[in-house]
């Protein structure tokens, strides 16, 4: 099966995933610095799914204010544009995440669980870095995005072969193949030099003159603390002690820890919601 995988790593007779429709409009949109909301508003209305989606965002704990929100047009106010358009990313991922994976759908729901619990500790980490918010939590959300071309050709490949993969087995395909493979989703989705770079490669320690030193670094902990808190294969880490957190500088940042300690709660409730 590793086999298989590798002989798709130059992306001839691959199928890559396309970006639905709604969200291809709403991003098209968003790029239009005079676009309306309203306007936006409507096209999200078309689709159901993605409609459901904003408003579930709008009121997570990521984005809510002290009322809830019920219907589409406020809670496209309350998101704004840069919000939107990581959300839009958000719908992309969770849509292609469950597409074609026939008896892998709990894997896809594995999947889709550790990508968005990456996004939040992304997001939570940013605090304490330069890293604005809503780029950590796109990069922590598509990082791993080529997992889901393993999902999709292990699915294919087993109603030619009859067998399916353990999860064992699944995750160590995940970890040797999905930062190739998410640079051709990344090519296919057309997403910007930097966020490919960061898919492409985030697992080897990056050198000080890394231009993208800091997300790479947040990567590194956010992979960490999701493997810790059960959302990835699990590791035992001494995260406060470790290279990437310590270089970072957040072992001695006031506040880090208790975020640390918020996080289990927050994420759970994200993604029990997402």
């Amino acid at each position: 099966m590793e086999s298989v995988l590798v002989s798709h790593f130059d992306g001839h007779d691959l199928h890559m995933p396309p970006l639905p429709h709604v969200v291809e409009r709403v991003l098209s949109k968003l790029r239009d610095s005079k676009c309306s909301l309203s306007q936006v508003a409507d096209i999200i209305a078309e689709d159901q799914v993605v409609a459901a989606g904003v408003l579930r965002i709008a009121n997570s704990p990521l984005y809510r204010g002290l009322n809830r929100i019920t219907a589409l047009r406020p809670a496209v106010a309350r998101l704004g544009t840069r919000a939107l358009q990581t959300l839009m990313m958000h719908e992309s991922v969770r849509s292609t995440m469950f597409r074609d994976v026939g008896t892998y759908r709990e894997y896809a729901n594995l999947l889709w669980r550790c990508s968005l619990a990456g996004a939040c500790v992304m997001r939570e980490i940013s605090q304490f870095t330069n890293v604005e918010a809503e780029d950590a939590f796109l990069i922590g959300l598509l990082h791993d995005i080529g997992n889901v071309i393993v999902l999709r050709i292990a699915h294919g490949h087993r109603k030619f072969s009859n067998y399916e993969l353990d999860i064992d087995t699944f995750d160590y395909l995940c970890g040797e193949t999905h930062q190739e493979f998410g640079e051709l989703v990344a090519d296919a989705w057309k997403l910007p030099e930097n966020l490919k770079d960061l898919i492409a490669n985030h697992h080897a320690y990056p050198p000080e003159d890394d231009k993208h030193r800091v997300a790479r670094l947040m990567l590194q902990v956010t992979d960490m603390s999701c493997s810790l808190m059960g959302y990835a294969p699990y590791q035992l880490f001494d995260l406060l002690n470790s290279r990437p957190v310590q270089d970072l500088g957040l072992d001695a940042r006031p506040g880090f820890t208790k975020m640390l300690g918020n996080l289990p709660a927050l994420i759970e409730e994200v993604v029990g919601d997402g």
